[in-house]
């Protein structure tokens, strides 16, 4: 590709912030503050793990320069049969946990009409979701031009609004011990639970090295973007949490869950509440519509390798994988009914555990396979021990986020695994090619 056409740092370093930033800024406040001053540890925690899986992305990103995502550096340390699995949980997880951004939504369009039945819920999440489908049906390019103007617009709320948090910021909220926090558990089991919860704000780490053939100087650009656009994003949502926490307190955030039309209504009562919701929706909506996009892209990437069956990857005249998309929409459904079903905050909280578990199985998956390639790729000892220690760390926090709900997790994770095997059986030939290359 002429390197004109090709992806610079600044368009690499949009792609890391917006794809990490979703519902997690307008949710998070309310689900930790249970948990005090025990979440703002949560936070440290899960920023050390996202930077770490950071630059493990972007290493592998640096050596195998092909466009894909987990399956690709799977599949080099292991083979295509774990290619396959990795790919087929990456996809699934990708629209799976897309419901929570469709719930959320949902509680903020509640605080504009009033309290909103479930059955009257489910139906408004079933005509986002379809109207987001649509729109990707009618093309990438499209889709794209939809995808950056929802990620301008929900980035702009989340810089704006700590300034103004700020001003009415009382410090005398962040009065409570570790240990009247830690009274029912101990401080590594707590740190555990947040870091778990606090992780989703940074689910989409791996993203930017989806596009790595396309990135000018792909070893020097992906580090550089993926490392400083993480640790954006979590400026951003330690300055929002902080700020929310600052005017409101824990025991209020305990009590709702549309965190922010809480604290503007606190501060400016008239129209406040309906400003935030709108902007709540946005955000959302536009982290829906990206991942919905990228699902899509997923099984495609997967269908080009020769993981997924050729139909998955069947495009329209608008060079869109319809069939991907509608199963992506038509899976998604089950899960906000779930989510309905419950109590808002369990219920949420449930789902975020698992579907975070599950992403962060797949980050260690990686973080794994990079160890197997550590000794292929480098030559110097001293390179060798700095990447072993990294990608060490990485797994080490992987497990100690995984190991609070690793009971449900797995069985989730069985469920999704299971429900591959008839598409591995399907595309078996495909599948067990001995030259893992031969069809990228």
């Amino acid at each position: 590709m002429d390197n004109a056409k090709k992806i610079g740092f600044l368009s690499l370093v949009s792609i890391v912030i917006g794809s990490q930033i979703g519902s997690g800024a307008f949710v998070l406040p309310s689900l930790l503050a249970p948990f005090k001053t025990a979440g703002l540890l949560g936070w440290i925690v899960s920023v050390s793990g996202a930077i770490s899986l950071a630059l493990i992305f972007a290493e592998l990103a640096a050596h195998l320069p092909k466009n894909g995502g987990p399956h690709v550096y799977v599949g080099e340390a292991f083979g295509r049969t774990a290619s396959f699995y990795t790919a087929w949980l990456y996809w699934i997880i990708s629209w799976a946990s897309s419901s929570i951004l469709l719930v959320t939504t949902v509680n903020y369009l509640a605080i504009i009409t009033g309290p909103l039945s479930s059955t009257t819920k489910i139906i408004i999440e079933s005509a986002i979701l379809f109207l987001i489908t649509f729109i990707n049906i009618l093309g990438i390019k499209f889709a794209g031009v939809i995808s950056t103007i929802l990620t301008l617009l929900k980035i702009i709320p989340l810089i704006i609004l700590p300034v103004i948090f700020f001003m009415f910021f009382d410090p005398m909220h962040f009065k409570i011990s570790l240990k009247t926090v830690t009274e029912n558990s101990d401080l590594l089991t707590t740190l555990s639970k947040t870091a778990l919860l606090t992780f989703w704000g940074f689910i989409g780490v791996e993203c930017a090295t989806a596009p790595a053939e396309s990135v000018n100087n792909p070893s020097k650009t992906i580090p550089r973007a993926i490392t400083i656009g993480t640790a954006c994003v979590a400026a951003i949502y330690i300055l929002n949490t902080l700020s929310v926490i600052g005017v409101v307190g824990f025991e209020a955030l305990e009590k709702t869950n549309a965190p922010y039309a809480l604290v503007m209504g606190s501060i400016f009562p008239k129209y406040s509440d309906i400003a935030i919701s709108i902007m709540a929706m946005i955000v959302c909506v536009g982290t829906l519509h990206a991942w919905t996009l990228t699902s899509g892209q997923i099984a495609y990437g997967a269908v080009s390798d020769g993981l997924f069956p050729k139909i998955f990857g069947k495009l329209n005249k608008a060079g869109a994988p319809v069939l991907a998309l509608l199963i992506t929409a038509f899976g998604m459904i089950p899960f906000f009914i779930i989510e309905e079903m419950d109590r808002w905050r369990s219920g949420l909280e449930k789902l975020l555990d698992i579907m975070v578990s599950i992403f962060v199985f797949i980050y260690m998956l990686c973080s794994i396979a990079y160890i197997v390639l550590i000794k292929k790729w480098y030559k110097e000892k001293s390179k060798r021990v700095k990447y072993y220690l990294l990608a060490q760390f990485a797994i080490t926090f992987c497990i100690f986020v995984l190991y609070q709900d690793i009971l449900s997790s797995c069985i989730v994770l069985a469920i999704f695994i299971i429900l591959g095997i008839p598409v591995f059986w399907k595309n078996r030939h495909n599948i067990k090619l001995d030259n893992y290359n031969s069809s990228m």
